[in-house]
């Protein structure tokens, strides 16, 4: 991804896609009360009171500004009332503790309270602050004119490292962020987006960082820009899950400057649409820069329409990730740019090892390097179906491809070259680019029937009848499973493709 300026962990265990549902709670569901706290006080804020109250729940305050007047401390709970708007741009004070954090919530049932920032720099923002849990509001942000522009931001730049933030179960919807990301405008679109991160300056880093369970849509810059530190400092247990977006204009997720940040359950579709549509330059769905093991898993990435200058592709290792970069267990489909990018050539060098596995890709025949040799591919396991157009393949100077399944048109070309490697695929349709692998019909349950989650690509296990079943190549540090959650034996040969299961 050219030219982008913006952006241990909690690591779940390694299970199948389909042993995990994570839906979110939004739109009119009935939630408790103010939650109660050991200690600290709740502030009541309903902004169609006709009179400023004290901010009890019998006297409410009934405006932004007398909510922002107020120093929150650990415990607290600023809490809107459900069914309610609100207009003006929340910068609540205070910090919370590891065992109190202060919560931004919701009280009463009925429709998520609004926050209305009406083209405010952030509707929602905290700045060198601690231990904050922000759920169950609905954030948006409109403007007749595109700038730099978010729903939640949280940033911090006074050197320091900066902990504790769960950001869960937000609608965000109408952002007029910037959508051009070339040229003079550049900056501004690297901050904006739904939510925004940013720890800038020497020494500065945003750490225990979880975004789950929030839906993102028409939102300019994008959905989800997740930045924790810098290439010298990175923040640490950054997850990203559970989430949905859905016609940003921008990047889709892209988290930075973290060490081993996890990524996983999303769901994008038409990045680069909507309200406030994608006008310049590159952007990408799901992506990582300048982090240091980061993985990419369980997400899917689908309808993204856009051609920018040279990406629009549903996953990306971008520039200045170390160590190993992971996309696993990924499903993408009908993305106008493809499948994957390595893009370690696009800034500063990072020269992580790039392993991709287990994923399934459907109708996305592209995937494009620009890394100069500088980083290592293992591509293995992993289903690309192609039949709507020819396949446009890159790979890096030194690849290894294999136990994959390529399902293409005869005037496709897969590449060769003196460092690429291809061992143990099966290839239908498309010529094969070595003189081993199997050639003929994989025999998928029901190829090119994949829908918009994860859990809709049951057509890609293989029949009993199977040419591909148990003579893949077995591999060292193989992951331990396939798509489905199957497992896979670091001594016994394989399936070629996603699937290790029973022949069906």
């Amino acid at each position: 991804m050219r030219n982008r300026a913006n952006s241990g962990t909690r690591r779940p265990s390694l299970r199948g896609v389909l042993g995990a549902a994570g839906l979110a709670v939004v739109g009119t569901v009935a939630l408790p009360g103010a939650p109660a706290s050991a200690v600290g006080t709740t502030t009541y804020v309903n902004c169609s009171a006709s009179t400023a109250g004290n901010g009890s729940q019998a006297s409410p305050f009934n405006s932004i500004a007398q909510a922002n007047g107020k120093t929150y401390g650990p415990g607290d709970t600023l809490a809107f009332a459900s069914g309610t708007s609100c207009t003006g741009a929340l910068a609540p004070r205070g910090s919370g503790t590891a065992s109190e954090p202060i919560t931004l919530t919701r009280y009463g049932t009925g429709d998520l309270p609004i926050i209305n920032g009406n083209g405010a720099p952030d509707a929602v923002s905290l700045t060198n602050q601690d231990h904050w849990k922000i759920n169950s509001l609905k954030i948006t942000n409109p403007a007749s004119s595109l700038t730099r522009r978010t729903g939640l931001r949280i940033s911090a730049d006074d050197g320091r490292a900066h902990t504790g933030f769960e950001i869960s179960n937000l609608v965000i919807d109408r952002v007029a962020g910037q959508t051009n990301k070339s040229g003079t405008t550049s900056t501004d679109f690297s901050q904006s987006a739904g939510v925004v991160t940013n720890a800038f300056n020497a020494n500065t880093t945003l750490n225990d960082v979880h975004v789950h369970h929030n839906t993102v849509s028409n939102t300019g810059g994008g959905g989800l820009k997740i930045r924790n530190g810098s290439m010298a400092t990175k923040g640490n247990n950054i997850l990203v899950e559970h989430n949905t977006i859905k016609d940003v204009g921008g990047d889709g997720i892209i988290v930075s400057y973290a060490n081993a940040p996890m990524i996983q359950y999303n769901n994008a579709s038409g990045v680069g649409n909507g309200v406030y549509p994608f006008s310049g330059g590159n952007f990408a769905g799901i992506w990582v820069l300048g982090d240091h093991n980061p993985t990419i898993q369980k997400n899917a990435v689908y309808g993204i329409t856009r051609m920018s200058v040279a990406d629009s592709q549903a996953f990306d290792c971008d520039w200045g990730n170390t160590g190993t970069c992971t996309i696993q267990y990924n499903y993408s489909r009908d993305n106008i740019g493809g499948f994957f990018l390595d893009c370690d050539g696009c800034g500063t060098i990072g020269g992580a090892k790039q392993i991709i596995r287990y994923n399934i890709s459907e109708n996305d025949c592209r995937m494009s390097t620009n890394s100069a040799g500088r980083s290592a591919l293992h591509m293995y396991n992993n289903v690309m179906y192609c039949t709507d157009k020819k396949f446009n393949i890159t790979l890096p100077e030194e690849s290894v491809v294999e136990n994959n399944i390529w399902v293409g048109t005869p005037d496709s070309t897969l590449p060769t070259g003196a460092g690429i490697s291809w061992q143990w695929n099966v290839f239908q349709g498309v010529p094969r680019p070595t003189a081993n692998g199997i050639v003929g019909d994989p025999h998928f349950v029901n190829p090119g029937t994949g829908g918009d989650t994860i859990y809709s690509v049951d057509g890609y296990k293989l029949r009993s009848t199977s040419p591909a079943l148990n003579n893949g190549s077995i591999i060292s540090g193989n992951g331990g499973r396939d798509y489905w959650g199957n497992p896979v034996s670091a001594t016994t040969k394989p399936h070629r493709g996603a699937y290790n299961g029973p022949g069906l």
